[in-house]
């Protein structure tokens, strides 16, 4: 009897160690999403695009669009910056723009211009606004920001006259 007692014990054990070795372990995460009012970027209907104005071909130093309006260096006398204006929630933005712009004349002739972007909560803080670096966080305020776009190329000295047009682009993301 001892011995069938303890053989059903081994057998209990052995059963029993079966089951804990099959046992299932499980965790879990929590999920979750924010949902933001639409995020948009509009080009002002002024401020509708980046001209340098009527430029010499022999103009010995760089031309400078200051975005901020109030430094242009060898524009011509009628130039504009573009005003992009963002809205949706009050949170934070990536923008992100081309690094280079490349105007082309009808004979395929280049000149490479580098975007200047400054921002500003508000559309009458131009002059004030501060430098956006292709990558960087904004906040928008009151569910608003301002982009103001100017630019740069080297000096024309030998550069072939004609009509010089090219597309910035810029793209804005809720973080």
């Amino acid at each position: 009897m001892k011995t069938l007692i303890k053989s059903m014990l081994s057998l209990t054990l052995v059963m029993g160690l079966g089951y804990a070795a099959n046992a299932q372990i499980t965790s879990s995460a929590p999920a979750s999403a924010t949902v933001l009012f639409e995020l948009t970027i509009e080009l002002d209907g002024t401020q509708n695009e980046i001209a340098f104005g009527n430029i010499s071909s022999t103009t010995p130093g760089a031309v400078e669009l200051d975005a901020n309006g109030t430094s242009n260096v060898n524009t011509g006398s009628t130039t504009n910056v573009a005003r992009f204006d963002l809205g949706g929630a009050d949170s934070e933005v990536t923008v992100n723009y081309d690094p280079t712009v490349i105007l082309i004349d009808g004979a395929a002739n280049e000149i490479i211009m580098t975007p200047e972007v400054v921002g500003a909560e508000t559309v009458a803080e131009q002059t004030t606004a501060t430098l956006v670096p292709s990558g960087t966080t904004v906040t928008l305020a009151a569910g608003a920001y301002s982009l103001w776009v100017g630019g740069s190329f080297p000096a024309l000295a030998g550069q072939v006259a004609g009509a010089y047009t090219g597309t910035f682009n810029i793209a804005v993301e809720y973080n």
